[in-house]
């Protein structure tokens, strides 16, 4: 009974009240009447009261019906997505180690400094020259001149192509064509 009230409103478990509720009172109409010895067209209102109850009792049952296979298959869905979510996941640890080693071979390339790596890493994260030397105890204006070196050292022109430069490989289809914009 808890599955009817997850998938029907409120209004609709009142209206389907309703619908028995005339439903079993146009039965009992019928069989007293059939009782009495009514013939057909006297007993005609109940009959179709009955039958269109009848009916709209027959579609809220295929419609909850229709809803929990639905919502099996959501729920099927949903199991195997978070399957999916848990591989990524643990996976997550070993792609962001495998990629943090690039990055450093990339800073050794450079020649960065630890500062000017710090201050790398900081700017990827999209955090301010203020945040950055908040972050390392510094003042905002060395910050500056420490990623001023870094494009100088890494050949780019601002923090805008730094980031590029490191997220471009990965923005790239998997067959290694470049992106359609």
């Amino acid at each position: 009974m808890t599955r009817v009230f997850d998938s029907f409103s409120w209004r609709q478990l009142f209206f389907m009240l309703f619908v028995l509720i005339v439903l079993g009172e146009s039965a009992t109409e019928i069989i007293g009447e059939i009782a009495e010895g009514q013939s057909l067209a006297d007993m005609a209102d109940d009959i179709a009261m009955f039958l269109i109850s009848l009916a709209v009792v027959v579609m809220f049952a295929l419609e909850y019906w229709r809803q929990q296979r639905a919502l099996t298959e959501l729920r099927e869905k949903f199991e195997n997505s978070r399957g999916k979510l848990a591989a990524v996941d643990a996976e997550t640890p070993q792609i962001a180690s495998q990629y943090r080693q690039v990055m450093q071979k990339q800073f050794d390339a450079w020649k960065l400094t630890a500062s000017e790596q710090d201050v790398v890493l900081g700017l990827l994260k999209g955090l301010s020259f203020r945040e950055v030397a908040e972050i390392r105890e510094t003042r905002e204006k060395t910050v500056r001149q420490q990623a001023t070196n870094v494009y100088r050292k890494a050949g780019v022109a601002g923090r805008h192509e730094l980031a590029g430069w490191f997220f471009e490989d990965l923005l790239q289809s998997p067959a290694g064509g470049n992106d359609h914009r």
